[in-house]
């Protein structure tokens, strides 16, 4: 009876270290399916419309603020007195200093931070819906272990029952199988909770119009990637950081030229009439006019402007570098998770397949033959369930942090698009 019981203990504890069959027979990349589902979550979700609201804003915008800065002005006049006196005018307020093209860069960069903007929102929409389903793909295999386990025990139990009742097994270990099966169903209890957790934090991303989704299938590349091939600056959040920079630089142009005043020119042509001479007659004069003003900067000269707009751009440099750091951290660390996450997959799948419905129903024929007892039956029962739920979560977390490496990159939207 001990080579049984040594060779069946070795056995389960090697699976320990073993995938499911299922797994080795996975395709290397996801099905197109996918693709067309995240497309279709992402043609019409309202965080990408408001993010393309504002792009549209700024470029109306920017469109405003090239045009002129000053529209023409019409000036009627007349007078009725002893001398009757008409007359129609034209000035305009010349923009000398630049002001106009010193407001058109402030319009330009926040264009480019608007489609910074777009692009951080579309890369974070597509991380969250893939993250998120991801988690309800494992939620959703952890709650099918939880069942099976459920189902196995409660098979137990009633086997065990039968046997105590004929008087082949202690009352101990009936109990144990009893305390069992309300372990699992505490543990399905908790799966189901968990899946329905994830299946919301899915439905907030996606949702709720949309057909259920498709299997997250085949594996992240097992050729971790490099840090050397993303180009920082080129990030969408440092794109955004710049052109934030770029304005507050613009700014400072505007509130310089600001402080030049902008003259005004007016031109004005009429008539005056004089009163009616002893013979009622009256002399016409024909009236001609220039008119210039130019503001007086004396009580209020916009220093403090300057000084405003210069402070604001050496808080966005100082934040463009606060940020670059932080970015460069989320890059090497992403992949640090990635690749912790690759190795233990990869140290999971390395020794071959085992295949773990054999392995229980093994064990059920050892029990039934009396090879081993209950307390062992239950014990190597539940090391196959735990080493199935130990695979879906390292899966589960393979692909999380590989998404999270994607988004850290910005090349979450290309790996999309180029899934066959």
């Amino acid at each position: 009876m001990k080579c049984p019981k040594l060779a069946l203990f070795g056995a389960v504890i090697a699976s320990l270290w073993l995938a499911e069959s299922a797994v080795a027979q996975e395709s290397a990349a996801p099905d197109i399916a996918l693709r067309e589902f995240v497309f279709n979550v992402l043609s019409d979700h309202p965080a990408l419309r408001q993010a393309q609201a504002e792009l549209d804003a700024a470029r109306a915008q920017a469109r405003g603020q090239a045009q002129p800065l000053y529209n023409p002005e019409i000036e009627l006049g007349y007078e009725n007195a002893l001398d009757n006196s008409k007359s129609v005018g034209l000035s305009q307020t010349l923009d000398l200093s630049g002001k106009r093209g010193a407001r058109a860069g402030v319009a330009t960069a926040e264009i480019t931070a608007a489609e910074a903007r777009l692009a951080i929102a579309r890369k974070t929409l597509l991380a969250d819906l893939l993250v998120a389903l991801s988690d309800f793909q494992a939620r959703r295999e952890g709650l099918r272990v939880a069942d099976e386990r459920v189902a196995l025990d409660a098979e137990f139990l009633a086997l065990a029952d039968r046997r105590n009742r004929a008087g082949d097994l202690p009352q101990s270990e009936l109990l144990t199988a009893r305390l069992t099966l309300a372990e699992a169903r505490a543990a399905a209890s908790t799966a189901r909770i968990e899946l329905s957790r994830a299946e919301e934090r899915l439905q907030a991303v996606m949702g709720g119009v949309l057909p259920p989704p498709p299997p997250l299938a085949g594996l992240p590349p097992e050729a971790p990637p490099s840090t050397d091939a993303v180009a920082v600056d080129a990030l969408p959040e440092l794109r955004l950081a710049m052109a934030d920079a770029e304005a507050a630089r613009s700014f400072i142009r505007v509130a310089k030229r600001n402080r030049i005043p902008d003259p005004t020119i007016g031109l004005r042509v009429g008539e005056e009439r004089s009163s009616l001479d002893p013979f009622g007659r009256r002399e016409s004069t024909t009236l001609f006019g220039v008119r210039l003003s130019i503001p007086l900067p004396i009580r209020n000269r916009f220093s403090a402007e300057v000084d405003a707009a210069g402070a604001d751009l050496v808080a966005a440099e100082q934040s463009y570098r606060d940020l670059r750091r932080r970015v460069e951290a989320r890059l090497a660390a992403s992949l640090r998770r990635y690749e912790t996450a690759l190795g233990a997959w990869q140290a999971w799948t390395a020794q071959g397949v085992a295949p773990l419905e054999e392995q229980r129903a093994l064990l059920q024929r050892l029990w039934q033959a009396g090879e081993i007892g209950a307390v062992d039956y239950i014990i190597q029962l539940n090391q196959t369930f735990a080493t199935e739920s130990a695979g879906v979560e390292l899966k589960g977390r393979l692909w999380t942090t590989w998404f999270d490496w994607l988004d850290a990159s910005a090349a979450i939207g290309e790996w999309v698009e180029n899934i066959q």
